[in-house]
């Protein structure tokens, strides 16, 4: 009799729980379909209100517990839901409605636009599959500035899927680790990139490869860099009242606003304005300083280089203020930046900085420092303790994912083949199928899409050839090698 009560008892418990899923939702796990989940204060869209899931990721439906953000908890948890995201970083996702009201107007992508012959370097090819990420076609990435930008992207991207719990759709994409995706001449073409002119629309953003790290100008980690920041920053009344700014003059389209900025700061009691030659090994050791030494100061200054400048989200997470010209080139996060009114996060400057002089000595009056303040307080709540997070970099990978299935004009084929498998003509037995490209895990051990097996030792012939020409031609100078390669790669395209 007991055995009988207690299979009653568990087959009650298990209707009662269908019951309580068939009835209040499922698990919001991602659509196909492209939905932007809205803040949890915004009107419901008709069948889109889920039940909000806990922080520990369990499908469990909590509809009375509502879930929030809490910086020092979720900066660096990289597998939030979407509707944590949605809640955590409402306004993140901007670039990617972006590109989608785009296709949506223009027509759905064609696998046609995912040719990577258009570009001669610097593109890779990839495909997302049942939540494993595959690289298709690694275009010219091999040599010492494509490699490690291109590598860096692909961990993030992959730490993105690989964090999840809830099932991304499938999709096939192209991106360049170029400064900028498009150039002039390049035509209207589809693909992924770091930073667009306004007019580029056919591009989509994503986040640059200095979001995982970018050890070869000595930023081992963006979430150390966070975490060093957190830990020992000077308070902002405490740091040197004076601009801070180390780069190169030589650059792309941001020449001009480079010299505005030494023309209007030169010799003045607040200026701490330095160029940088990165083919000499004494200037550098001299006047380079880090990240982090850049944040021990009050004012910092930011300009563009070849195209974007790398230096901008390295420079948001500093509790200071930053001074800005007005920028060409749109990195994914730039409409949250706020030049004026109450959630102003940074000052905006004409691009040569001819307003510089002024705008200094006002915002560094004592009468004024609390409204000075307040413009760090909102860039440090804004960036660094939210929409430049590991967290809110994981959110909007999978948005990307997401929106760009949404219109997506084509079944991604994870197959080589078509059809059923072949028999082998010697052996009769049947050939097993194979896959396209080489899953994350393979690529970046080899960095190849195939390879013999067994495979022979790596051997990145290019690098060292590259380093070879690079030694060859230091030795007139007192340089080293290793800052002429620096200098040959143009960290200054960003920094």
């Amino acid at each position: 009799m007991r055995t009988v009560a207690l299979y009653g008892t568990i087959a009650g418990c298990i209707t009662a729980a269908l019951v309580l899923f068939t009835t209040q939702g499922g698990p919001a796990f991602a659509s196909h379909t492209y939905h932007r989940l809205q803040h949890p204060n915004a009107p419901p869209r008709p069948g889109r209100a889920g039940p909000q899931i806990s922080h520990s990721q369990s499908h469990i439906s909590l509809p009375k517990q509502a879930w929030k953000y809490e910086y020092k908890r979720d900066r660096r948890n990289s597998g939030l839901s979407e509707e944590q995201c949605s809640v955590a970083f409402p306004e993140l996702y901007k670039e990617v409605d972006r590109a989608v009201a785009y296709r949506q107007k223009r027509g759905k992508i064609s696998l046609e636009e995912l040719d990577v012959g258009w570009r001669g370097d610097g593109i890779v090819r990839a495909l997302i599959h049942d939540n494993q990420l595959y690289i298709i076609d690694a275009h010219g990435v091999s040599d010492p500035n494509h490699r490690p930008r291109s590598i860096a992207t692909l961990h993030a991207l992959n730490r993105a899927i690989s964090s999840t719990s809830e099932v991304l759709p499938n999709i096939e994409f192209t991106f360049t680790d170029h400064d900028s995706a498009l150039r002039e001449g390049d035509g209207n073409h589809t693909t992924w990139g770091y930073s667009r002119l306004a007019s580029q629309e056919s591009v989509w953003l994503m986040p640059d490869f200095g979001f995982w790290g970018w050890p070869d100008v000595g930023l081992r980690s963006y979430a150390e860099l966070q975490f060093f920041l957190d830990t020992i920053e000077d308070d902002f009344l405490d740091k040197f009242p004076k601009l801070v700014w180390r780069g190169s003059l030589n650059v792309g389209s941001g020449h001009d606003a480079r010299e505005g900025l030494l023309k209007h700061s030169a010799d003045q009691p607040w200026s701490d304005v330095q160029t940088l030659d990165w083919s000499n090994q004494t200037d550098i050791d001299q006047n380079l300083l880090s990240m982090q030494e850049h944040c021990d100061y009050m004012f910092t200054a930011q300009t563009e280089g070849n195209t974007y400048s790398g230096r901008l989200k390295y420079l948001l997470n500093c509790h200071s203020v930053l001074l800005s010209h007005s920028m060409q080139f749109v990195e994914h996060f730039h409409h949250l930046l706020h030049s004026s009114g109450p959630k102003q996060n940074y000052v905006k400057l004409k691009r040569d900085f001819s307003d510089l002089p002024h705008t200094i000595e006002s915002l560094g009056k004592p009468a004024k420092l609390l409204d000075t303040r307040r413009i760090a307080d909102n860039a440090l709540h804004t960036f660094r303790e939210r929409y430049l997070t590991p967290a809110a970099e994981a959110c909007y990978w999978r948005a990307l994912i997401r929106g760009w299935a949404s219109v997506q004009g084509f079944k991604p084929q994870v197959w080589e083949d078509s059809g059923e498998m072949a028999a082998d003509r010697r052996s009769g037995r049947k050939i097993q199928r194979k896959m396209r490209g080489a899953p994350f895990e393979s690529y970046v051990v080899m960095e190849a899409v195939e390879w013999d097996v067994p495979s022979k030792p790596r051997k990145l012939w290019k690098l060292e050839a590259t380093w070879k020409q690079a030694s060859a031609s230091s030795a007139s100078t007192s340089a080293s090698a290793n800052f002429i390669l620096l200098s040959a790669l143009a960290p200054e395209a960003h920094i």
